[in-house]
């Protein structure tokens, strides 16, 4: 049986992302700090995804000129909730250098990871419905954060951190599924990351390895879950006309 056109594309995505990774970890890592290798990490990652996307003619199909609706925030009232209760509780002070360091490379990540789960891959699925776009995208994005393994032994807190990013990337992909832009979500996607790579201190903190932190994702993951499975339920049942 031959694979979907999609699947090959997706695979190949992650092969060379990973790649990637492998790639440019020696020389991030020898800039000296933490913040220093994630911002030129996620920063190139981001530029090469864009790079890629208008070199080959893929910008509309991507979703980056497209405009977005407002009308499909009230989709994200879970992440904004989870937002507002990261700010509200306790919470690092980083300096105004480390708070700029943050935000930058959260606008990186948004960008790359919105690219490729809800630009590149709904184009590529197009011809599927839309309810399996969004599961794709969902499944495929919290797939993705299972490489983490790769880096570090902290098994449960990756399968934690797996959940809680397909349950948010499920949310994210239901909005894009009514919405023919990305902006929205990139821009979602970069605020959430800055709230909690902010009140923790950094990346790293955010995902220290104690059974606290596996608590922190798996109940609020499971519970986002609870809501994008009745939007999916509610998607519709055919290929989406933005496509």
């Amino acid at each position: 049986m031959k694979l979907h056109s999609g699947v090959v594309k997706l695979v190949w995505l992650l092969a060379l992302t990973t790649l990637y990774g492998q790639l440019v970890a020696p020389l991030g890592r020898s800039l000296g700090s933490e913040t220093a290798y994630y911002l030129f990490n996620k920063g190139l990652l981001a530029v090469l995804l864009v790079g890629y996307v208008l070199a080959t003619g893929q910008a509309r199909a991507a979703g980056l000129t497209g405009t977005s609706r407002l009308a499909t925030l009230p989709v994200y009232w879970p992440l904004f909730l989870l937002m507002a209760l990261i700010a509200l509780g306790p919470t690092a002070t980083p300096d105004a250098e480390t708070l700029l360091v943050l935000a930058a490379i959260a606008v990186s990540v948004g960008i790359a990871e919105e690219v490729m789960f809800r630009g590149l891959l709904f184009h590529w699925f197009r011809d599927q419905t839309v309810r399996r776009q969004i599961l794709i995208s969902a499944l495929a994005f919290g797939g993705a954060h299972l490489f983490g393994l790769l880096v570090t032994d902290a098994v449960e807190v990756i399968l934690a951190q797996s959940v809680f990013a397909s349950a948010v990337g499920a949310v994210i992909a239901c909005a894009r599924a009514r919405d023919d832009s990305i902006w929205l979500p990139i821009s979602v996607h970069a605020g959430f990351d800055f709230v909690a790579f902010a009140a923790a201190g950094g990346i790293g903190a955010a995902l220290v390895d104690t059974p606290a932190t596996v608590v922190r994702l798996l109940v609020p993951g499971l519970l986002i879950w609870l809501w994008a499975a009745w939007l999916i339920w509610r998607a519709p049942r055919h290929a989406p006309a933005h496509a």
